[in-house]
């Protein structure tokens, strides 16, 4: 009966222990939580602002579209097209000149159309409907394949196109609208593909660079 009673004991206690040890545990984490969430949202916005001026070749000052923004997130892509299954637009940024006229839009998009993680790019879209240039935020594809994605040959054949619609080829591109797929990559050079068409549909549906900019 004793044996029993401090067996008892012994697991009450133990129980107690843990109990405490995770709540200092849970506590501690959430300081450190709160200790470095500000600083870690500093970096990533001014990642994303640097990025923002890396897709376009002016000197420009970005401005959230609060209202395309909203737009973006309420829309389901898959009503432009089928193949934009997995990609959403998160802002929707202004580029404004040094009179504060626009010249364009930062277009940010997210696929899960990518052969390991999902990739986050950001796309300068100008007022003619010009790609002005790309930049990709995220990316864990595997290395020397997928993450040549990330290299100006493969993401500068969008710069500079006018199209509809980009597709891409493993014959080699001869045509404007037409992107040559990463060797062995085929899969994230679609990915990359589609997103920046799924940001071109959205900007043409709301006609955000169309007549000057009127909707």
């Amino acid at each position: 009966m004793q044996t029993k009673v401090k067996q008892k004991s012994t697991l009450i206690r133990d129980a107690l222990a843990l109990f405490i040890i995770t709540l200092i545990s849970g506590l501690a984490l959430s300081y450190i939580y709160e200790l470095t969430k500000a600083p870690i949202e500093e970096q990533a916005k001014i990642k994303q602002e640097k990025a923002y001026k890396a897709v376009f070749t002016y000197d420009i000052t970005p401005q959230k579209d609060e209202e395309l923004t909203k737009k973006a997130a309420e829309t389901d892509l898959t009503s432009y097209n089928s193949e934009y299954n997995g990609i959403s637009i998160g802002n929707v940024t202004k580029a404004l000149d040094s009179d504060g006229q626009i010249i364009g839009y930062c277009v940010t998009v997210t696929t899960k159309q990518s052969y390991k993680d999902s990739i986050t790019l950001v796309f300068g879209y100008s007022m003619d409907e010009t790609i002005q240039g790309i930049q990709i935020m995220t990316i864990s594809e595997t290395a020397g394949l997928g993450m040549n994605a990330t290299k100006p040959e493969f993401l500068n054949q969008f710069v500079n196109k006018k199209v509809e619609k980009f597709t891409v080829t493993k014959t080699g591109a001869n045509a404007e609208d037409q992107i040559d797929a990463l060797s062995g990559a085929t899969i994230t050079s679609k990915a990359v593909t589609n997103a920046i068409n799924a940001g071109i549909s959205f900007m043409k549906a709301e006609g955000a660079v169309l007549n000057g900019g009127a909707r």
